[in-house]
């Protein structure tokens, strides 16, 4: 189950919470199209840290439904490594710079009530409200506030900030920018041209990926071509995580921490004739080939931690997946009859949970990844000058390679998704375009999916308007206010359970490590197909779009899915001007 959707890819490689939406694929920019911010499901952790049991949860009992107002219970089960599990409580206010629930033209503020270790919003009418959110602003981009995260909702009870967790529950965290890990492991495979690397640990709850720089000047100590070996590589320590802090492992408290090896290489070595027709012949395929179980003094806040290691092989096995990749093209085409640019990625990760998805880090153990083609019209012929065809990717039987060294306390999940990308122009002029994307995403256990084809489950939302207009991806509205109306009818198959609202900005700004050419705004959830997007997230002068998310295999305010079986289409608006 995945809490902030921070999540950043190349390649086709996937950094995903388990149980949750998985990310965007491979673009050509800093920054992806996924929630770079959060769901309306947890928040940063401070370093405060939670009251913490071995004893179980207690149990619900009748007495809640004689509050009057909405609760929230804010105990979570944690399931570190090698123990029992954990009942911890925490309260949620100190994750947001703002909470209130709003309905029926009044407002709604919460207390924490650590008796019952729930939020009590009292007096709250039985009726629809919205519970309205600000995370704190992120790290990587300092002045900016947090993203806004809006749930449209009736129920009296919210599973929201209750859960299951990977890892142990006293992790300390980090929000220092200075923070790195200084990399040294030995034995390597020769390094290739495409392969990347991930940090990992299952009980800090935490999961970094790693682009080596190959420019021979590079002065970070990034391996290089044919490289056998890591030399004190220095990476930001910058992770993905569950708790959406940057936690600190200390092998001390029992943490697990390792550092995996991506080897990738062409589908089709060497395509010729026909073959350079098709999609498939220039897709590229990735497998966990290796790890290596770090040593490590306990990571510090804004210190340098020196990491060390040797790798070992993995043996690995083949899934074979038959991937009707032509029906995702169909329906990515409802918006636009031109599709100019698309990929598919196929990614085996492994999920923390067994019996369902829980929150927590998902690492990398396989993969393929394929783009739409710009062929020339004749196969034989070759350079600048001849004459091309968009072909998208069509259907194929894939032997995906799967490599895994993890615990066997975990699922082996495939997420299939295929995604379309309208480029506009940049609104600051800087002749950088920026992409919008829309996609759809099928996710479940990998032993069951390659049973049968694998096709789309549910399609994009229909009718997709803004103030009773409908905006195509590859047009623009202006004048819509800051206040629009979003509207849309339900999937042509599937049935959502909820949808989600993402507002993203393409304004660039500076971020720490540079230009950040779009980022997400934050986010509405509501089981409606209309909604009024509240004030605080447009301005006047800026440029947006919006995507919508229909999703089924969570409600709309469970703490996760019910099951590993995990369907997801997101729709696009062109760009939007106040």
């Amino acid at each position: 189950m995945r809490s902030p959707l921070r999540l950043k890819l190349a390649l086709g490689l996937v950094v995903v919470l388990a149980g949750c939406p998985p990310p965007v694929a491979n673009t050509p920019t800093t920054d992806s199209d996924s929630d770079s911010s959060g769901s309306t499901t947890d928040a940063p952790t401070t370093g405060e840290m939670p009251t913490s049991t071995s004893d179980p949860p207690t149990p619900t009992t009748g007495d809640e439904e004689e509050f009057d107002g909405v609760i929230a219970p804010a105990t979570r089960t944690y399931r570190p490594l090698d123990g029992p599990e954990i009942a911890a409580a925490r309260d949620p206010l100190l994750d947001y710079t703002e909470m209130a629930i709003v309905a029926v033209g009044a407002t709604y503020s919460p207390i924490y009530a650590e008796a019952e270790s729930r939020l009590e919003f009292a007096g709250v009418p039985e009726a629809v409200y919205q519970l309205r959110t600000r995370l704190p602003g992120l790290p990587e981009l300092p002045g900016v506030p947090g993203p806004q995260q809006v749930t449209v909702s009736q129920a009296r009870q919210l599973g929201n900030y209750a859960g299951i967790f990977a890892g142990r529950s006293d992790v300390a965290f980090t929000d220092d920018v200075a923070t790195a890990v200084s990399v040294s492991v030995g034995d390597m495979l020769p390094l290739g041209p495409e392969d990347q690397f991930e940090l990992y640990s299952y009980n800090a709850d935490a999961l970094l990926l790693v682009f080596p720089n190959l420019d021979p000047e590079d002065m970070s100590g990034s391996p290089q071509l044919d490289a056998t070996e890591i030399g004190e590589w220095s990476i930001a320590w910058r992770p993905d995580s569950g708790r959406v802090g940057w936690p600190l492992v200390d092998t001390g408290e029992g943490d697990d921490f390792w550092l995996g090896h991506l080897a990738a290489r062409p589908l089709v070595p060497e395509p010729m004739g026909a073959e350079l027709q098709d999609p498939w012949s220039f897709a590229q395929q990735y497998v966990l080939a290796e790890t290596a179980k770090l040593s490590l003094s306990p990571m510090e806040s804004g210190a340098t931690t020196a990491v060390t290691g040797t790798f070992k092989k993995i043996d690995s096995e083949f899934v074979s997946l038959d991937l009707r990749a032509s029906e995702f093209m169909a329906e990515l085409q409802v918006y636009d009859a031109d599709l100019k640019s698309v990929g598919c990625f196929v990614a085996a990760v492994l999920e923390p949970g067994t019996e369902h998805p829980i929150t927590g880090m998902t690492p990398n153990l396989g993969g393929i990844n394929v783009y739409g083609l710009d062929a020339p019209v004749d196969p034989g012929c070759m350079g600048p000058d001849c004459a091309t065809m968009f072909v998208t990717p069509g259907d194929r039987v894939l032997d995906l390679e799967v490599g895994d060294p993890y615990s066997d306390d975990g699922t082996q999940t495939l997420i299939v998704q295929c995604s379309r990308y309208v480029f506009v122009p940049d609104p600051g002029g800087g002749g950088v375009y920026d992409y919008l994307g829309s996609d759809l995403i099928v996710q479940g256990r990998l032993e069951e999916l390659a049973l049968a084809p694998i096709v789309p489950k549910l399609g994009l939302v229909r009718d997709l308007a803004v103030n009773g207009v409908e905006v195509a991806p590859d047009s623009s509205l202006s004048g819509v206010g800051v206040n629009p109306t979003i509207s849309f009818s339900a999937p042509k198959f599937g049935a959502p359970d909820a949808y989600t609202i993402t507002i993203r900005t393409i304004d660039d700004i500076d971020g720490v490590d540079g230009p950040v050419l779009r980022r997400s705004l934050g986010s509405i959830r509501t089981e409606f197909t209309e909604v009024t997007i509240p004030d605080g997230y447009l301005e006047p002068g800026g440029h947006y779009y919006i995507q919508v998310t229909a999703e089924r295999g969570r409600g709309l305010t469970e703490a996760h899915a019910d099951s590993h079986d995990i369907w997801l289409s997101r729709a696009m608006t062109g760009v939007l001007s106040p």
